[in-house]
Protein backbone atom coordinates (compact mmCIF):
# COMPACT_ATOMS: atom_id res chain seq x y z
CA UNK A 1 0.00 0.00 0.00
CA UNK A 2 1.36 3.42 -0.89
CA UNK A 3 1.15 6.46 1.35
CA UNK A 4 -1.53 8.04 -0.81
CA UNK A 5 -3.72 4.94 -0.68
CA UNK A 6 -3.28 4.82 3.10
CA UNK A 7 -4.47 8.41 3.30
CA UNK A 8 -7.52 7.49 1.24
CA UNK A 9 -8.46 4.78 3.75
CA UNK A 10 -8.15 7.08 6.74
CA UNK A 11 -5.28 5.07 8.22
CA UNK A 12 -1.85 6.46 8.88
CA UNK A 13 1.33 4.99 7.47
CA UNK A 14 3.47 3.00 9.88
CA UNK A 15 6.26 5.11 11.28
CA UNK A 16 9.61 3.52 12.04
CA UNK A 17 11.14 4.97 15.20
CA UNK A 18 14.22 6.96 14.26
CA UNK A 19 16.58 4.90 16.46
CA UNK A 20 15.67 1.53 14.90
CA UNK A 21 17.34 0.17 11.81
CA UNK A 22 16.51 -2.85 9.75
CA UNK A 23 18.92 -5.69 10.47
CA UNK A 24 21.37 -6.51 7.72
CA UNK A 25 20.35 -9.46 5.57
CA UNK A 26 23.61 -11.19 6.50
CA UNK A 27 22.69 -11.01 10.20
CA UNK A 28 19.24 -12.43 9.49
CA UNK A 29 20.96 -15.17 7.49
CA UNK A 30 23.27 -15.98 10.42
CA UNK A 31 20.26 -16.28 12.76
CA UNK A 32 18.52 -18.49 10.19
CA UNK A 33 21.49 -20.84 9.76
CA UNK A 34 22.06 -21.07 13.52
CA UNK A 35 18.34 -21.61 14.09
CA UNK A 36 18.22 -24.43 11.55
CA UNK A 37 21.20 -26.13 13.17
CA UNK A 38 19.80 -25.71 16.70
CA UNK A 39 16.36 -26.91 15.70
CA UNK A 40 17.74 -29.96 13.92
CA UNK A 41 19.97 -30.78 16.89
CA UNK A 42 17.03 -30.49 19.27
CA UNK A 43 14.88 -32.65 17.00
CA UNK A 44 17.62 -35.28 16.84
CA UNK A 45 18.00 -35.44 20.62
CA UNK A 46 14.27 -35.68 21.24
CA UNK A 47 13.95 -38.44 18.62
CA UNK A 48 16.82 -40.42 20.17
CA UNK A 49 15.57 -39.81 23.72
CA UNK A 50 11.75 -39.84 23.56
CA UNK A 51 9.64 -39.02 26.57
CA UNK A 52 7.37 -41.81 27.76
CA UNK A 53 3.68 -40.86 27.65
CA UNK A 54 3.46 -40.03 31.34
CA UNK A 55 7.17 -39.85 32.12
CA UNK A 56 9.50 -37.04 33.03
CA UNK A 57 10.63 -35.19 29.86
CA UNK A 58 14.35 -35.66 30.42
CA UNK A 59 15.41 -34.73 26.89
CA UNK A 60 13.72 -31.33 27.00
CA UNK A 61 14.96 -30.77 30.55
CA UNK A 62 18.58 -31.50 29.61
CA UNK A 63 18.34 -29.52 26.36
CA UNK A 64 17.03 -26.41 28.10
CA UNK A 65 19.55 -26.56 30.95
CA UNK A 66 22.45 -27.17 28.58
CA UNK A 67 21.24 -24.26 26.45
CA UNK A 68 21.20 -21.90 29.44
CA UNK A 69 24.74 -23.01 30.29
CA UNK A 70 26.08 -22.71 26.72
CA UNK A 71 24.43 -19.33 26.15
CA UNK A 72 25.98 -17.93 29.34
CA UNK A 73 29.45 -19.23 28.41
CA UNK A 74 29.04 -17.90 24.89
CA UNK A 75 27.99 -14.41 26.00
CA UNK A 76 30.96 -14.08 28.35
CA UNK A 77 33.37 -15.24 25.66
CA UNK A 78 31.85 -12.89 23.09
CA UNK A 79 32.06 -9.86 25.35
CA UNK A 80 35.32 -10.57 27.19
CA UNK A 81 37.53 -12.73 25.00
CA UNK A 82 36.70 -12.92 21.29
CA UNK A 83 37.55 -10.05 18.98
CA UNK A 84 34.51 -8.03 17.94
CA UNK A 85 32.42 -9.82 15.34
CA UNK A 86 28.95 -9.24 14.04
CA UNK A 87 28.07 -12.87 13.31
CA UNK A 88 28.94 -15.04 16.34
CA UNK A 89 26.18 -13.81 18.64
CA UNK A 90 23.39 -13.94 16.03
CA UNK A 91 24.57 -17.32 14.69
CA UNK A 92 25.21 -19.13 17.96
CA UNK A 93 23.34 -17.12 20.59
CA UNK A 94 20.13 -16.06 18.92
CA UNK A 95 20.05 -18.71 16.21
CA UNK A 96 21.44 -21.95 17.60
CA UNK A 97 20.72 -21.51 21.32
CA UNK A 98 17.35 -19.91 20.58
CA UNK A 99 16.24 -22.92 18.55
CA UNK A 100 17.97 -25.45 20.81
CA UNK A 101 16.06 -24.22 23.86
CA UNK A 102 12.44 -23.22 24.17
CA UNK A 103 10.26 -22.41 27.12
CA UNK A 104 7.17 -23.48 25.21
CA UNK A 105 8.31 -27.10 25.45
CA UNK A 106 8.47 -26.75 29.22
CA UNK A 107 4.92 -25.43 29.31
CA UNK A 108 3.58 -28.11 26.95
CA UNK A 109 5.29 -30.93 28.87
CA UNK A 110 4.01 -29.56 32.18
CA UNK A 111 0.49 -29.29 30.77
CA UNK A 112 0.61 -32.86 29.47
CA UNK A 113 1.81 -34.20 32.81
CA UNK A 114 -0.95 -32.34 34.67
CA UNK A 115 -3.58 -33.43 32.12
CA UNK A 116 -2.57 -37.07 32.64
CA UNK A 117 -2.94 -36.73 36.40
CA UNK A 118 0.76 -36.35 37.17
CA UNK A 119 0.52 -32.88 38.70
CA UNK A 120 3.35 -33.44 41.18
CA UNK A 121 5.72 -34.51 38.40
CA UNK A 122 4.57 -31.57 36.27
CA UNK A 123 5.20 -29.10 39.08
CA UNK A 124 8.58 -30.68 39.83
CA UNK A 125 9.47 -30.45 36.13
CA UNK A 126 8.40 -26.81 35.86
CA UNK A 127 10.17 -25.67 39.01
CA UNK A 128 13.20 -27.82 38.24
CA UNK A 129 13.43 -26.28 34.76
CA UNK A 130 13.29 -22.74 36.11
CA UNK A 131 15.69 -23.29 39.01
CA UNK A 132 17.96 -25.54 36.98
CA UNK A 133 18.09 -22.99 34.18
CA UNK A 134 19.20 -20.29 36.60
CA UNK A 135 21.85 -22.54 38.13
CA UNK A 136 23.08 -23.57 34.68
CA UNK A 137 23.31 -19.93 33.57
CA UNK A 138 25.27 -18.94 36.68
CA UNK A 139 27.59 -21.92 36.17
CA UNK A 140 27.99 -20.93 32.52
CA UNK A 141 28.94 -17.39 33.50
CA UNK A 142 31.57 -18.74 35.90
CA UNK A 143 33.00 -21.16 33.33
CA UNK A 144 32.96 -18.46 30.67
CA UNK A 145 34.91 -16.11 32.92
CA UNK A 146 37.48 -18.83 33.65
CA UNK A 147 37.87 -19.52 29.94
CA UNK A 148 38.11 -15.82 29.11
CA UNK A 149 41.00 -15.42 31.57
CA UNK A 150 43.07 -17.88 29.59
CA UNK A 151 45.41 -20.63 30.74
CA UNK A 152 48.06 -18.26 32.13
CA UNK A 153 45.77 -17.14 34.94
CA UNK A 154 44.90 -20.69 36.00
CA UNK A 155 48.38 -21.25 37.41
CA UNK A 156 49.37 -20.13 40.90
CA UNK A 157 52.18 -17.95 39.55
CA UNK A 158 54.98 -20.09 41.03
CA UNK A 159 56.51 -21.25 37.75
Amino acid sequence: MTRSSLADTGRSAPVRPSGLRRPALSIVGAVFVGGCAGGLARYGVTRLWPTPRDGFPWATFVINLSGAFVLAVLLVLITEWLPPTRYVRPLLGTGFCGAWTTFSSVVVSTDQLVAHEHAATGLLYLLGSLAGGLVAAVAGLAVGRLLARGPARFSDGSS
